[in-house]
């Protein structure tokens, strides 16, 4: 059964009023046109969509735990032009059918946007298109790039495209040939396949592929050994992706280079630590080992709106922070009463966004859309395996090769 919530941060009790587009006398319907469903005079309700259950949920268990710390910081601030963010949230059970129908309840409740990080959201963002309705958060597919109403903080995989950045960090740490161990359950690690392909190749590297949805963890390890590969790039599950690091060690072939992009997660270092040690996690969003002011407000803000999650740097919870605060930043743009379309003319219009320093890469939607990130923030784990080191001073940036350069 799909299990839906409604979400009210900061205050324990909020009381819907009559929305402007009913006919509302208190002044918030603007001169451009009435509001939008879920807008009324003092609030504002978004739809979280997102994969609580199913095969890929453990990657987003954070993802609900930072919108609704951000947006409880909001409200704790007054909100956003006097109007509170409620919320209400949908369980796409890591299913394409299921996110679209979880995108059809959430526009069915009279959500305003749709707050979305999934790894099937491929019929949704066509549906909320036609719809009219805004989406923000983390883009998936490649579709998120042609749509007028889609906004993402980051954009990692793109038909056809690819950029020079994880190539030219691998051969920097020594990687000659990399084996790409990717569990091929979705388009979303196809086109990451893809690209991290590109990437490499333009970069002097052979690369051979490893498909790790039907294989064990012995029969992996094997198969990167007897390639000659010095370099491993992993997406893939972590308890996979440790045993065949431990596996190379025990054959006497130790990787040069690893990476996973699930590794950057506090919870791991107590169980998995020691194996992960020397390992790369290659981020999107400023690794908080800077210590940056944006930063330890996300932590002040975790611990006092969602401090079930602990410890909070789990990386979807990041990733729930920074889409909580790009639907914000378009509701900055917007006077008195907004409708949908004047949020996405409002928040197309933003250039240079970064969430104050939370991520690598300064956004320009009118003229980024689709396009892939340059810059990454590569962090390592200690040799002690109980931290994470920062590789340099700044974030490492690249060059966009393919089709839009």
């Amino acid at each position: 059964m799909r299990r839906t919530r409604l979400a009210v941060v900061v205050t324990a009790t909020v009381t819907l009023l009559v929305a402007c587009s009913s006919g509302d006398s208190t002044g918030a319907r603007s001169a451009a046109g009435s509001c939008a469903p879920g807008v009324t005079s003092d609030s504002v309700k978004v739809g979280l969509l997102y994969p609580d259950t199913g095969v890929m949920a453990a990657q987003f268990t954070g993802f609900r735990a930072g919108v609704n710390a951000r947006f409880g910081a909001q409200n704790a601030a007054g909100g956003v032009g006097g109007r509170k963010i409620l919320y209400g949230w949908q369980d796409d059970q890591s299913d394409p059918r299921g996110n679209l129908q979880g995108a059809r309840e959430l526009v069915a409740q009279n959500a305003f946007a749709v707050v979305q990080y999934s790894a099937a959201s491929q019929q949704s963002i066509e549906y909320l298109d036609s719809a009219g309705v805004p989406v923000v958060g983390v883009a998936d597919q490649p579709g998120w790039g042609q749509h007028p109403n889609t906004f993402s903080v980051t954009f990692a995989n793109q038909t056809g495209q690819s950029t020079t950045t994880l190539g030219d960090f691998v051969r920097q740490q020594g990687g000659t040939k990399a084996a790409l161990a990717i569990s091929f359950l979705s388009e979303t690690a196809r086109l990451y396949a893809d690209g991290v392909s590109a990437s490499l190749r333009h970069a002097g590297i052979g690369v051979v592929t490893q498909d790790v949805d039907t294989t064990n963890t012995a029969d992996v390890a094997q198969k990167i050994i007897a390639s000659g590969a010095d370099t491993i790039i992993a997406a893939a599950p972590l308890d996979l992706y440790t045993g065949v690091l431990a596996a190379a060690v025990s054959a006497g072939h130790p990787f040069k280079v690893a990476v996973s992009v699930v590794s950057y997660d506090p919870r791991l270092l107590a169980p998995y630590g020691h194996q992960l040690a020397g390992s790369y996690a290659q981020l999107s969003f400023a690794a908080l080992e800077r210590d940056r002011p944006v930063q330890r407000r996300f932590l002040r803000a975790m611990a006092a709106y969602s401090p079930e999650v602990s410890p909070p740097g789990q990386q979807s919870a990041i990733d729930g922070w920074l889409s909580a605060d790009l639907f914000i930043r378009g509701l900055q743009t917007q006077q008195g009463c907004p409708t949908r379309a004047s949020y996405i003319k409002g928040l197309r219009a933003v250039n240079g966004y970064d969430a104050d320093g939370m991520m690598v890469n300064k956004i320009n939607f009118a003229t980024d859309q689709g396009k892939l990130d340059l810059c990454y923030d590569f962090v390592r784990v200690a040799a002690s395996g109980d931290r994470f080191d920062v590789i340099s001073p700044q974030p490492f940036c690249g060059e966009r090769i393919g089709a839009a350069q």
